[in-house]
């Protein structure tokens, strides 16, 4: 395949990255940031629950969000992602049009061949020698950056995803205390109840936690708990998009070599 296509191809998927990671972290952001001070009120002092990955209900009726590092994982791990796709579509564009510009001179100034003959060196060696290891070079290190971006996304986006379930099984519990079940009704809510239903008990019930009331009201603030989003599509779509994000930077990855 010519150099052009496959210098598109390459562009087309860090574009695909780019969206695909911005909104991801978009998604996550929002979710993390509104839940931010709900879910650390009851959490004890060596501990920082400001995340919303990996919750912990109590016997008491408690929740508490998981360690804080879990949330930052992710969304500096988006970000970075956002960041590359962001750099490598600069670059790749930029490529595309000055090949195109370059490939439009050369058709209006047509040279003859054997000027280019008479420019090589008498010795034996090639000109485009040294510009060619140059190219390897740098075509292997950035598929080894690729390949750590890739990984990376993987992790990130298995912690994204296995949060998701463990605080779903978590607020099952207060669920329960909610509704104040017994009998069929407990199996009902804990076998059959999607985390999406789960979620939406979360955004609705989930009561303002004393500590965040009170830094409200003492800065004259309206609580920001009166808009309900949902956090469980927010979650899915950023689950979703940082999943395609980890598989483009994997086809990407592999294209670094396919396409010379």
């Amino acid at each position: 395949m010519k150099a052009g296509g496959g210098t598109l191809v390459r562009l087309t998927l860090s574009g695909g990255a780019l969206v695909a990671s911005t909104a991801a972290a978009c998604c996550f952001m929002a979710v993390w940031s509104y839940w931010y001070y709900e879910l650390d009120a009851d959490c004890v002092q060596a501990r920082d629950c400001k995340c919303l990955l990996f919750g912990t209900s109590f016997a008491g009726g408690g929740f508490v969000g998981g360690d804080r590092f879990a949330c930052q994982y992710v969304a500096y791990s988006l970000l970075a992602s956002a960041g590359l796709a962001t750099y490598t579509s600069v670059y790749y564009g930029c490529t595309l049009l000055l090949c195109a510009g370059h490939s439009h001179r050369r058709h209006q100034h047509h040279r003859p061949v054997s000027t280019v003959a008479e420019t090589r060196p008498q010795d034996g060696t090639t000109g485009c020698s040294s510009p060619q290891i140059r190219i390897n070079g740098l075509t292997i290190f950035l598929a080894i950056i690729l390949a750590v971006m890739a990984l990376n996304m993987f992790i990130a986006s298995i912690v994204l995803t296995n949060g998701y379930i463990s605080t779903c099984l978590q607020y099952v519990h207060r669920v329960k205390s909610f509704l104040m079940v017994s009998g069929n009704m407990v199996e009902l809510i804990t076998n059959r109840m999607s985390c999406g239903a789960i979620y939406d008990f979360m955004d609705y019930l989930q009561p303002p936690s004393r500590q965040v009331t009170y830094e409200l009201i003492h800065r004259h603030k309206t609580n920001p708990r009166d808009s309900v989003i949902n956090t469980s599509a927010l979650l899915i779509i950023s689950i979703v998009l940082s999943w395609l994000s980890t598989l483009i930077w994997v086809v990407f990855t592999f294209c670094t070599y396919y396409f010379k």
